[in-house]
């Protein structure tokens, strides 16, 4: 079946209707998109299985599909996929980072679950060496002896804004030295 005759609303109504050459036309026709918008959220490390994924939520697009609301299919498939790569890449990034508040169990005490889940103490000592001094301090005030950020601020005789900053570069330089 020739489907360049036909539009996108018309295409739309034969894939609900079960018509599977229509759905591959339309694969073909939205794959350059689809591998556009993967390339600008940088997700080329992972293309095969979030393509794969994409390939799925251009199918679920086309069934929730609703051509009442006076808007182009490409712009709707648009938007899911755009909403759709930020949540991939944020719940990839939430999966890859280091969490601050569970350092100090990580400083405290010997690791003993698998290497992958957890860092050692070794390199937990590792990474703090990196700290400065101010550094050092706040971490061991607001991480290890659990203090809130306005304590923390009182007790050194600073704004907390100054604090949050230190906490941000502690973060910064903790999760740069663990990750490599």
């Amino acid at each position: 079946m020739i489907f360049r005759n036909y539009n996108d609303f018309e295409i739309i109504n034969l894939i609900k209707q079960g018509n599977q050459e229509a759905f591959v036309f339309m694969v073909n026709k939205y794959k350059f998109l689809i591998a556009k918008n993967i390339r600008k959220f940088n997700l080329v490390y992972d293309y095969e299985d979030c393509y794969q994924e994409c390939l799925m939520l251009l199918y679920k697009s086309i069934i929730k599909f609703n051509e009442k609301f006076n808007k182009t299919f490409t712009r709707f498939f648009e938007m899911n996929l755009r909403n759709y790569l930020i949540s991939y890449k944020k719940k990839n990034n939430n999966y890859f980072n280091f969490k601050i508040e569970k350092l100090p169990l990580f400083y405290n005490q010997t690791i003993k679950e698998p290497r992958q889940t957890y860092f050692l103490d070794f390199e937990v000592k590792l990474a703090l060496k990196r700290l400065s001094d101010f550094e050092k301090q706040i971490f061991q005030t607001k991480i290890i002896e659990n203090r809130s950020v306005k304590e923390t601020a009182r007790f050194f005789k600073t704004n907390e804004k100054r604090i949050y900053n230190a906490l941000d570069r502690i973060r910064k330089k903790i999760k740069l030295h663990l990750m490599r």
